[in-house]
Order: C-alpha cells, then structure tokens, then sequence
C-alpha cells in the first residue's frame, strides 16, 4: 500500500469517527463515543503508516504492533508530530476506547487534533 493509500484510509476512518461521534452526542451512548475513539485512533495508525512510508519505510517494515510504532515515530518524525501521535495514542486510544473517561468535549478536541495530524502528514514530501 502506497502512502496515498494509508492516507486515504485515514481520511476515511477520521470521518467515521466524526460521523460516530455525532451520533454518540446526540444521543448520550457513552459506547458509540468509545467507538468514536477507536476508530480515531485508527486513522492515527492510518496516518502515521503513511508518515513512515514518506520517510523510506518499505511496506513489509511497518509496524504491526504498539511498542514497534513508538520507536519508529521517535525515530521518523519530528517533534510536533511525535507530541501529536502521542497525544492521539494516550487520548484516544487508552483514556477514550479502553478506559472509556473522556467526555464528548474532550473526544471532540481530540478528533480536531487528529484531523490537524493528518493535514500535517498530507502536508509532507516524500524522502523528507
């Protein structure tokens, strides 16, 4: 899968998530907003495969797991993006799915910064 791939899949998750977070505040349900943040948080990974691959990441050497996405992001992006991927990582991803304690408010700001991650990532050249 080329970068534009994984961008256009995060793209698409992104809207997901913003179509189930609408849906989970207008009718209250604590779950949808939870699945609001998982599949964010997916279109995180989405946009950070991408980020890897505009930085001479083959493919077959993506990350499939956690622990291997962090050392890569230490070692590829620059600093906002890391503070961004980790923001998104501990926000949507452990506090919003798995705890499940932020409140629409906070899942909404979340969801604003994983949209400026992705411009961000669309933002840059390949091999830079």
């Amino acid at each position: 899968m080329r970068s534009e791939n994984h961008l256009k899949e995060a793209r698409m998750l992104y809207e997901k998530a913003v179509e189930e977070f609408r849906k989970a505040k207008e009718k209250k349900d604590g779950v949808v907003l939870r699945d609001a943040s998982a599949k964010g948080w997916l279109s995180a990974i989405e946009a950070t495969n991408s980020l890897f691959i505009k930085k001479g990441v083959k493919e077959e050497e993506l990350p499939q797991a956690d622990r291997g996405r962090r050392y890569m992001v230490n070692k590829y992006a620059e600093k906002e993006l890391r503070l961004y991927y980790f923001s998104l990582r501990d926000n949507l991803h452990i506090v919003g799915y798995y705890d499940g304690t932020l409140d629409f408010d906070e899942i909404e700001r979340y969801l604003d910064d994983l949209d400026s991650y992705i411009k961000k990532i669309e933002g840059l050249k390949t091999g830079t």
